[in-house]
């Protein structure tokens, strides 16, 4: 049974599931994404490299009338589809040649990128270390407070103060605004994937349209994703979700090995009820910072949150996406830490 919280959650989600509401929210994360690219180059420059793919993403449905659904919705939102539309028969097998004839029907948007996570993570990690900054890895965050002069996070490995502390920790920042006297209006999106190996790897990214499933290239082999989970248990691994992305992606990739699946893997995405992350000080806590939720599109985040530390942000963008409209004083909890 659905925890008060997830039901909650869920009427809101319900509320916000509009039109009116996905046109204001796109053309929210659009403003955010708008030099995203660069952003990820003035980091490749810095030796945070992902490997990205820039040959943009396919998607591809088992019919025309399919495709040509899902590529109005692109349109509307001002996507770069490619002039060719919607292409038909074996043409989506002639764009990927790893798709199999369950492709029947696609159509390819371009400018996009798809990198490798590890890598990134692992190339950003090795610039932070040689800039000076102390990564503490393993440790768990137990809580926040402030005082008058400094604001602390205490943790497993011991206690850290410092002027300001940005909260990032995906949807287990739940747990650590908890610690504050504050309620974040957010729930556990979970994703489910696993690698397989290929005869033939996908040279881009590949959407499923009707399955809602991701192809994604990853070294020698791909890396099958998919599924938005809700579920009151945040760890709860259901084998039956891996089930159902097999089915969905074994007609679409016929030259993967689908019984030799590894690293199966559940992760929880952070969904607020509007689908927008949250980006700004903590309601009358200027000095802690939240960095979560869906869509945070990473590098542009980032900036964000530095600008409002530093007092640089556009404070347009920045009302956007404010915490206030997710975060709530709990009951009885005041401000002091």
């Amino acid at each position: 049974m659905p925890s008060v919280a997830l039901l909650r959650f869920l009427a809101g989600l319900g509320l916000r599931s509009t039109a009116r509401h996905h046109r204001s929210g796109a053309n929210a994360l659009a403003a955010l994404a708008g030099d995203t690219f660069g952003l990820f180059e003035e980091l490749v420059a810095l030796g945070v490299d992902g490997g990205a793919g820039k040959d943009g993403f396919l998607f591809a449905y088992p019919s025309y009338e399919d495709a040509a659904h899902g590529l109005a919705g692109f349109r509307t939102l001002g996507a770069p589809v490619a002039p060719e539309g919607v292409l038909r028969s074996a043409a989506p097998a002639e764009t990927e040649p790893a798709l199999g004839p369950a492709a029947r029907a696609g159509f390819l948007v371009e400018r996009q990128w798809a990198v490798d996570p590890g890598q990134f993570v692992d190339t950003l990690a090795e610039r932070l270390r040689r800039d000076g900054a102390e990564l503490v890895e393993g440790a768990r965050v137990t809580a926040v407070r402030e005082d008058a002069d400094r604001v602390e996070a205490r943790t497993t490995a011991g206690t850290y103060r410092a002027d300001a502390v940005v909260i990032a920790a995906g949807v287990l920042s739940r747990e650590v605004c908890a610690s504050l006297g504050v309620r974040i209006e957010m729930a556990a999106g979970k994703g489910y994937s696993f690698s397989v190996p290929a005869e033939s790897v996908p040279k881009r990214l590949v959407h499923l349209g009707s399955a809602k499933a991701v192809l994604a290239p990853l070294g020698k082999g791909v890396r099958v994703a998919g599924t938005m989970e809700f579920d009151r248990d945040l760890d709860r691994f259901r084998q039956g979700r891996v089930q159902a992305l097999v089915a969905a992606g074994r007609p679409y990739l016929p030259g993967a090995d689908w019984e030799r699946r590894e690293q199966e893997w559940m992760g929880p995405r952070p969904m607020t009820p509007d689908g927008l992350p949250l980006t700004g000080p903590v309601p009358g806590r200027p000095r802690i910072l939240l960095a979560t939720g869906h869509n945070m599109l990473a590098p542009a985040t980032g900036r964000l949150a530095a600008g409002l530390l530093t007092g640089e942000a556009d404070p347009g963008l920045a009302a956007r996406f404010a915490p206030s409209r997710s975060v709530r004083l709990r009951r009885g909890k005041g401000l002091s830490g």
